[in-house]
């Protein structure tokens, strides 16, 4: 892997730094994997990795995260897939670590090229859905165009804090930043990254980054819980102590952005469809996405298959969506306007915000790797 800063090691390292540089070291969660060329681009390498068991025909989720959320963010999933022995596949988009850059307009269908390819370099037939935040566009689209990887006896997606385009919420500083001049959100990732290693440990709020790491990483919830029960959590749910996860999540924080991060500009232009080629392809209007969606697996449902279960797990609190954008989608997706071919369920989680409901800790992970080695049985 490429790193596009020199980095520096410090031979005086403390247990903890020890223990959480062996957790991020193993090859599965930094792999390689190269698009092959078409007419239409070059060959293109696609960083990822691997949460949970790598071999064997186990049940496999691919998680989809907003911006920012790399395939470095995967490894704290690892103890946690282990334990219930589902696999997580976790892909860098482009100009995100070790994958190639791609104009705009071609990051969701080189997504959606890359997903299948991948897949079947990988000997996985069939797939669940997470997404989260930013990735929620993608995941949709890949909903669309590719339903077939998913299982067509137990489909299924889950759409955690969706993302919800600024005219329909409330967030004011998100309709500001729509309105910025484009070659400001050159050095987004500069900034971010800035924000996030030097200025973070003091502000502790995710909400002007975009729905950025911050949140996911640094949360609030050793401050929320008593030590001792902080550290049960890490071990239950983490296998580490609650001072090796601090360790880790520095260093996590450090290594993704020694990496290209450059990918997290065009990413905040596509939230924000803030200049051309920003279009969301089959979701650019979620309404008419939900109809289209209704139609389609009702004939697959007449067809045999099973129904697709959608589950969207929203925080208590979102600064990136605001309430008027959590009722907004919820409207979007009742049991009536999605049919007889979709199972819609919606959960709030108490205390949450728009990246915490993530952590492993937030007891939201456990129930769905559970659902997905269910699904895989029946």
């Amino acid at each position: 892997m490429r790193f596009r800063r020199k980095m520096s090691f410090n031979l005086n390292l403390s247990p903890n730094e020890e223990a959480a540089i062996k957790i991020v070291s193993p090859l599965k969660f930094h792999r390689l994997f190269t698009l092959p060329a078409t007419n239409d681009h070059g060959p293109l390498k696609v960083s990822y990795s691997v949460a949970g068991p790598e071999d064997g025909d186990v049940p496999t989720i691919l998680f989809i995260g907003g911006m920012f959320c790399t395939r470095w963010l995967n490894i704290v999933h690892e103890h946690l897939a282990q334990q219930e022995g589902v696999r997580i596949l976790s892909i860098d988009r482009p100009s995100f670590g070790g994958s190639t850059p791609v104009p705009l307009k071609d990051r969701i269908p080189i997504f959606l090229e890359t997903i299948p390819l991948l897949l079947l370099h990988l000997g996985i037939p069939h797939i669940s859905i997470l997404s989260q935040s930013a990735g929620t566009l993608f995941a949709l689209n890949l909903l669309s165009t590719h339903p077939s990887l998913l299982s067509p006896s137990h489909p299924s997606i889950t759409l955690m804090s969706p993302w919800v385009h600024q005219s329909q919420t409330s967030v004011f500083f998100l309709k500001l930043a729509s309105n910025l001049p484009n070659p400001l959100l050159n050095h987004w990732d500069d900034i971010i990254g800035f924000i996030l290693n030097r200025v973070q440990p003091t502000l502790g709020s995710s909400a002007g980054a975009f729905s950025s790491m911050a949140g996911l990483w640094k949360s609030k919830e050793g401050m929320r819980m008593g030590r001792e029960e902080e550290e049960t959590r890490c071990r239950e749910d983490c296998g580490m102590s609650a001072d090796v996860k601090r360790e880790l999540e520095k260093l996590t924080m450090k290594y993704v952005f020694e990496e290209n991060t450059k990918g997290a500009n065009d990413e905040a232009r596509l939230c924000l469809k803030s200049t051309e080629g920003c279009g969301w392809g089959a979701c650019e209007n979620y309404p008419e996405f939900v109809k289209n969606l209704k139609e389609s697996w009702e004939r697959r449902v007449d067809g045999g298959e099973g129904k697709l279960k959608v589950q969207i797990i929203m925080p208590e609190e979102d600064a990136m969506v605001g309430e008027k954008g959590k009722e907004y989608f919820k409207e979007c997706w009742t049991q009536e306007k999605c049919g007889r071919g979709i199972e819609v369920g919606f959960v709030e989680i108490k205390g949450g915000d728009h990246d915490n409901i993530l952590n492993p800790e937030k007891g939201v992970l456990r129930p769905l790797f559970k659902a997905a080695k269910g699904d895989a049985r029946n």
